[in-house]
């Protein structure tokens, strides 16, 4: 199968094909979390090349085949990857399916308020939404949203916590803890990287609020809903959060923001 198309990755080139005619090859090669993995892999291999100056990759990828693509209107959402590789030690051929989405974003918003009793006390924001994928009618989760590409992790995460909450923030309260925790290693926290390229950058956010502010907030709807989003919020104490949601952006947001004070970055 040939192809004019192909992934620009160091010096050399990847062939990218179709499965079937009816494939934009064009548009894919355009997609930017295909750019990034393209980007990512060069970088892989010349860490490879400088850690082993004799020896050759552990893998070798050979081709990029697209099954199928997914669409958000016009543009591309979702893209279905076949990766041909191969072990340099053995010759097999490694698990090379990949659902490419990109990277997203997700906010560990916590409130900190007065009870009327004088208690100090602090709060963890969820949304509540249908998840057909689990499925779940009603599952509850820390606000996320995918990147739109652009790279501004910050303002992104600013836009969704007024989408999903209606809660508008000044960009400097928000703290990337990906950053804080991996700098540039890493593009985020990865939480299926057996299949999915999907990275998470994610953001904490320390808020005052009143009492009465406070109980506003529990079961506010947001959401675009003329896009189909159907979201409500609700409130569980920071203490209790991780029982309160089997979300792994909350449990890994809860872990990062644990470890991070206990080395004395937040």
């Amino acid at each position: 199968m040939t192809s004019k198309y192909a992934l620009k990755v160091g010096l050399r080139s990847i062939p990218l094909v179709a499965a079937h005619d009816k494939i934009n090859l064009k548009q894919v090669s355009e997609f930017k979390p295909l750019l990034a993995w393209a980007k990512n892999l060069a970088k892989e291999e010349e860490q490879v090349a400088k850690d082993n100056a004799t020896e050759k990759p552990p893998v070798r990828v050979e081709k990029v085949e697209v099954k199928s693509v997914d669409y958000f209107g016009p543009r591309i959402g979702f893209v279905h990857l076949a990766v041909d590789a191969e072990l340099a030690e053995s010759g097999q051929k490694p698990p090379g399916l990949v659902f490419m989405r990109g990277g997203a974003v997700a906010v560990l918003l916590i409130i900190k308020t007065t009870n009327p009793s004088g208690e100090t006390l602090e709060h963890v924001v969820l949304t509540k939404q249908p998840r057909l994928s689990i499925p779940s009618f009603n599952f509850p989760e820390i606000p996320a949203g995918m990147l739109d590409g652009s790279g501004d992790f910050v303002g992104k995460c600013a836009d969704e916590l007024q989408e999903e909450c209606g809660i508008t923030l000044d960009h400097n309260k928000l703290i990337d803890m990906t950053e804080l925790a991996y700098g540039d290693q890493w593009d985020g926290v990865y939480p299926s990287a057996g299949g999915c390229d999907e990275f998470l950058r994610l953001f904490v956010c320390f808020i005052d609020k009143e009492w009465h502010e406070l109980q506003e907030l529990e079961g506010r709807l947001g959401g675009l809903r003329d896009h189909g989003e159907s979201i409500s919020l609700t409130l569980v104490a920071l203490k209790d959060a991780y029982k309160a949601a089997p979300d792994a952006k909350l449990l890994s947001s809860l872990a990062l923001l644990n470890a991070l004070k206990a080395d004395g970055k937040l």
